[in-house]
């Protein structure tokens, strides 16, 4: 067994430059030292504009609370109690899409941004596909990180009359702006008009 000096005394020896002169350590002037690591964004952040994580969302928004804590517990996750209905559900989301392999596996980003699915979850996935004013605000509020209304929009596409009535009190602005959206042409860019459907006469 090794003794007490021998563990101490190393200890000691180090800590001991703590606690002497500044000017007894080295004749160079003390500088203020700057960090020299860098900062890194890493991309680990889900992007809930892809389809495959859009999918997950829509399947998760339509669980009960209970269900989705019993299927984070089931993965080994411990939901924290003091956390809301909808973070819940996005921990879900995260956790089912890591445990799928991550997001845009198989296809490039642009593949699979610009190909439709061929049947849409829901009404709020149907939106972003087939109403560009529609998903232009939605990007706005995303680019702005306003997630309270990004869920908002998201509720009020899948269930319509009973979410206005939840949340137009708090949002009267946001529901309306939705509307306008929702009912807004695209704006035309190109002078040549597509035909489609006619006989080939």
């Amino acid at each position: 067994m090794p003794s007490y000096a021998s563990i101490l005394l190393p200890l000691l020896a180090t800590s001991a430059s703590a606690f002497m002169a500044p000017g007894i350590m080295t004749n160079r002037p003390l500088v203020a030292s700057t960090p020299t690591a860098s900062r890194t964004s890493l991309p680990m952040a889900i992007d809930y504009n892809d389809p495959a994580v859009m999918e997950e969302f829509n399947a998760i928004q339509t669980m009960e609370y209970d269900d989705v804590v019993d299927e984070l517990a089931q993965s080994g996750v411990r939901a924290p109690a003091d956390m809301g209905d909808m973070d819940i559900k996005l921990m879900l989301v995260e956790l089912r899409t890591v445990m799928k392999g991550g997001s845009n596996s198989g296809a490039g980003p642009s593949d699979a941004m610009d190909t439709p699915p061929s049947s849409y979850g829901s009404k709020f996935e149907e939106y972003m596909w087939t109403k560009p004013v529609f998903k232009e605000y939605y990007e706005v509020l995303k680019n702005n990180g306003d997630h309270n209304s990004m869920n908002v929009v998201a509720e009020y596409c899948n269930e319509g009359d009973d979410a206005r009535s939840r949340y137009y009190g708090a949002y009267p602005q946001l529901i309306d702006d939705i509307d306008a959206a929702l009912l807004a042409k695209p704006e035309v860019t190109s002078p040549k008009v597509q035909f489609a459907g006619f006989p080939a006469n």
